[in-house]
């Protein structure tokens, strides 16, 4: 009996590894809503980037809430390792920010007509419309 046993234990042994099971993979980090402020003067906006994963890969929407701007069409938004950038062309803006190790927040600057301000997002569970 211990003679089967070594050869099942040598014949386990000897076998390739079986694959783990096939996993799906994690959401990109940005997909979600974030919030930010941008200060102009001594005026505070409230923004709001919501970003989706399509067939067509990122897509995106942008609020302004303080002036009742819902639904925005981002026209181009891009994600290259930490660094996300978006366009506006409706109203000549862009962003470019750069993503915290923790996916929570962004850091970056939003220029329009030609000013650039601060501007940091933080993702939020979900955007208060």
């Amino acid at each position: 009996m211990r003679k089967f046993q070594a050869i099942v234990l040598l014949l386990a042994l000897s076998l390739p590894a079986l694959p783990a099971p096939a996993s799906f993979p994690a959401p990109e980090p940005v997909i979600g809503d974030w919030e930010g402020v941008i200060k102009i003067g001594d005026v505070k906006l409230r923004l709001v980037l919501h970003i989706t994963d399509s067939a067509k890969g990122l897509t995106a929407t942008f609020d302004s809430p303080d002036q009742k701007t819902m639904g925005m069409p981002v026209d181009k938004i891009e994600v290259k390792g930490q660094r996300l950038a978006f366009e506006i062309a409706a109203i000549q803006a862009t962003y470019t920010g750069t993503l915290d190790k923790t996916g929570t927040s962004l850091t970056g600057s939003w220029s329009q007509l030609g000013t650039s301000l601060p501007l940091n997002f933080q993702k939020t569970v979900q955007a208060k419309r």
